[in-house]
C-alpha cells in the first residue's frame, strides 16, 4: 500500500537541534529509498518540510519506519501519516 508522509520540524525547535541531525536523517531516508520503502521524496515548496511517498505492506510498517528517523527519535520532527487508496473517480468518465 502507498502511504504519504508529511514531515515538518516541530514549531519552535531551535535550528541548533536540527542541523546536527540533517546528515543522519538523509542517510536513513536513503536507506529506506534503497530498500524500496520510500519511492519519492520532495520538499514542500516553501521548504517548511518534506513529503515522502512510502510503499509498505501496512500503515503500521510505515509508522515503525517513521519512528526510526533520527529527527523523529530526537523529537524535532513531526510526521503526518496518510494512507492512500487508488482514485476511482475517473471511472465516471466511462460509466454507462
Amino acid at each position: 500500500m502507498q502511504v504519504l508522509v508529511i514531515a515538518r520540524v516541530v514549531a519552535g525547535t531551535a535550528m541548533e537541534k536540527v542541523l546536527p541531525l540533517v546528515k543522519p536523517e538523509a542517510a536513513k531516508v536513503w536507506e529506506y529509498y534503497a530498500a524500496n520503502l520510500v519511492h519519492t521524496i520532495h520538499y514542500i515548496a516553501d521548504h517548511s518540510g518534506a513529503v515522502l511517498l512510502f510503499e509498505a505492506p501496512s500503515v503500521e510498517a510505515v509508522n515503525e519506519a517513521v519512528a526510526k528517523l533520527p529527527m523523529v527519535e530526537a523529537g524535532v520532527l513531526e510526521c503526518e501519516v496518510i494512507p492512500l487508496v487508488p482514485y476511482t473517480g475517473l471511472a465516471e468518465l466511462f460509466a454507462k
